[in-house]
């Protein structure tokens, strides 16, 4: 799958510039290394090498825009306007170096014109600058490489181009780094119509060339006009060069915290607190005037974690647990331990939040509902920890519950691309839905190094629960195969954890050549060092909502191996490039990529571990506290 697309917006009333955009794009970019999409109402375009997206009649430019992003599946997006023709030839090496860091910056957005510059230089990256928090045009609709899940979320309903430009601006700054620019012009191109007329000199020059202009389609503004519009718009550069002035110096810390309009109490509701939340919980406790976080319980039988909380705002609520079961149509069942915690409402009328993130959609979030109901001024957010695998075969009741949480919520944090079809497929907004995942502590587990010596450079790891979710089973057999049919290959696999299903597989017949070695329990600080033990990580799981290990794995430099029903795996892996996906219901797939990881080199292992490393660093603690301050951002100023 491609990192980035080309995303040119447009409507169906400029559809008279397409011919003569799309003539100049293939004149000066003939070899654009990303798919090229065209956003329009109801008018489809019919260009070689072009995809239409539709996003129908009667909408606002920013909701279409939302529709577009939607349909895309890459990371970035170089988003271009219809107006914007080309006239310089494109150097796609120089273009792929700045995605390349765009991505290793985890940034928001890289603009590609200097206008105004940027005045914060980028150590590593001298060909580009960041832009201060209280730069002018921070969002700019200038030809920009944006993270396509970061613009979603600087998007807000019914606004036009400048109304974006605007308002984006101010709610960028809540965000006090991510947002780059080139020191140089990397993508020439010239702006040829205003408000749906001609440039007078545009209008000149095109007129002179065959590339498709129909200039019966729109006016063309006369010499005084443009001549007036173009003393405005050198005025508006030099002011913003004036603006930026006192930036350069160090008397204005960009990245010191944003007092917000009013100081804002957040509570936190969730089961408990696993030690890969806690670095995010961190960041935002900083960023607002008070984070309370209610627990129903200081932690769970199942997870053998110590408990670490300091030094956040930790109350443990009052809570009633009971036991089910989750019986999964792919097969397998597994007990779950229901929370209820009874004074949720008590604890809210003691805290008074103005915003109230509520963790799953269960009990908490229902009394949370009742909370928002009774405090009208209050927000709520529900934190959606959903997927397609993991919703299927739910009860009627469930599904009754979660159309109540929709109608009820303010936004929703969503744990990865299928929680976002999930939600929208239950009733949720597209534009209250804000796109998040699951992180870890960076600097833990990238201490390992990048390589492993030969014996260990294909031993395999299994990190979690020995139970039936997790595929383990069918997966160790598939593997027992493979090593049968390879009698000269020695095939170690460690599973650390432990669990009901622990007695089931020491008893599995294996091959000679297979052994299996049960680490038992750890603490999480521990993982660094089993994971430098290991050269590969299998994850077999049926149905996980991300599966976190995923990120520290790739973190301490092993490539996976990973089922495709979770999203860490879905978003993360790259087949062949960090590791590879598979469907572990599936005994030719799952045995076709352990052929794939067995037989590939430990060159190639090591290349794919230093590719690993840097996609699980993309998803930091401060990228996904941006992105949640991002959802409360849109409820207090919805």
């Amino acid at each position: 799958m491609h990192s980035c697309a080309v995303l040119v917006v447009s409507s169906d009333g400029y559809k008279d510039l397409w011919p003569p955009f799309f003539h100049l794009f293939r004149q000066y970019w003939p070899d654009c290394p990303f798919p090229v999409y065209l956003g329009a109402q109801t008018a489809v375009a019919d260009f070689a090498g072009v995809t239409s997206l539709l996003a129908g009649p009667d909408q606002s430019w920013s909701n279409s825009l939302r529709y577009f992003l939607n349909q895309l599946e890459t990371e970035n997006v170089l988003l271009l306007l219809e107006d914007f023709f080309l006239c310089r030839r494109v150097a796609s090496d120089n273009l792929l170096k700045r995605l390349s860091a765009l991505r290793s910056l985890n940034g928001t957005v890289l603009r590609l014109r200097p206008d105004p510059a940027p005045t914060i230089p980028v150590y590593g990256h001298e060909e580009i600058g960041e832009l201060h928090r209280l730069a002018p045009f921070r969002v700019s609709m200038q030809a920009s490489l944006w993270n396509r899940q970061s613009l979603l979320a600087l998007l807000r309903d019914g606004e036009s181009p400048w109304e974006f430009e605007l308002d984006g601006t101010l709610r960028s700054q809540a965000q006090p780094r991510g947002f780059y620019c080139t020191f140089t012009q990397e993508f020439s191109y010239r702006h040829v119509v205003e408000k749906g007329q001609w440039f007078w000199a545009a209008a000149r020059d095109y007129r002179r060339k065959n590339i498709g202009c129909d200039f019966r389609a729109r006016r063309v503004m006369g010499p005084f006009t443009a001549a007036r519009k173009a003393i405005l718009v050198g005025l508006r550069r030099w002011r913003g060069r004036l603006l930026m002035l006192p930036m350069r110096s160090r008397e204005l810390d960009p990245y010191a915290a944003l007092p917000p309009s009013r100081p804002l109490r957040v509570a936190f509701l969730t089961n408990m607190i696993p030690p890969y939340h806690k670095p995010v919980l961190d960041l935002l406790a900083k960023r607002y005037a008070a984070l309370r976080v209610l627990l129903s319980t200081p932690m769970e039988s199942n997870r053998p974690w110590k408990v670490h909380w300091e030094p956040l705002d930790v109350a443990v609520q009052k809570t009633y647990t009971t036991k089910g079961v989750w019986r999964h149509p792919r097969g397998f069942s597994e007990p779950l331990a229901v929370h209820i915690p009874v004074d949720t409402l008590q604890q809210l009328r003691k805290f008074s939040p103005d915003v109230t993130i509520s963790a799953e959609m269960g009990a908490r979030t229902l009394l949370a509902i009742v909370f928002r109901k009774l405090n009208p001024r209050s927000r709520l957010i529900v934190w959606a920890e959903a997927a397609e695998s993991t919703e299927r075969g739910r009860g009627l009741a469930r599904h009754i519950a979660r159309k109540i949480f929709v109608k009820n919520a303010d936004a929703f944090l969503a744990v990865g691309a299928s929680a976002v079809k999930y939600l929208e497929r239950i009733g949720a907004p597209p534009a209250r839905i804000f796109k998040i995942a699951y992180t870890t502590d960076i600097a833990r587990f990238a201490v390992n190094l990048l390589t492993r010596p030969p014996e260990r450079a294909h031993r395999l790891l299994f990190c979690g629960q020995l139970v039936e979710r997790k595929g383990l089973v069918p997966f160790i057999q598939a593997l027992s195969m493979w090593a049968a049919n390879h009698p000269e290959r020695a095939v170690e696999f460690m599973l650390a954890g432990d669990g009901p299903l622990r007695e089931q597989i020491a008893r599995l017949p294996l091959s000679p050549n297979v052994k299996l070695e049960f680490l038992g329990v750890f603490q999480y600080d521990d993982l660094p060092e089993i994971y430098g033990r290991a050269g590969v990580f299998v994850l077999p799981t049926l149905a996980d909502t991300w599966a976190v290990v995923v990120n520290e794995a790739l973190l301490a430099g092993l490539p996976v191996l990973g089922s495709a029903y979770a999203q860490a795996v879905e978003e993360l892996i790259q087949d062949g490039r960090n590791g590879w996906a598979f469907r572990p219901d599936d005994a030719a797939d799952t045995y076709r990529a352990i052929d794939r990881i067995m037989n590939a080199s430990c060159a190639e292992l090591d290349e794919m571990r230093a590719q690993g490393r840097i996609a699980a660093s993309r998803l930091s603690p401060e990228r996904v506290a941006d992105l949640i301050g991002a959802a409360v951002n849109s409820c207090m100023s919805g």
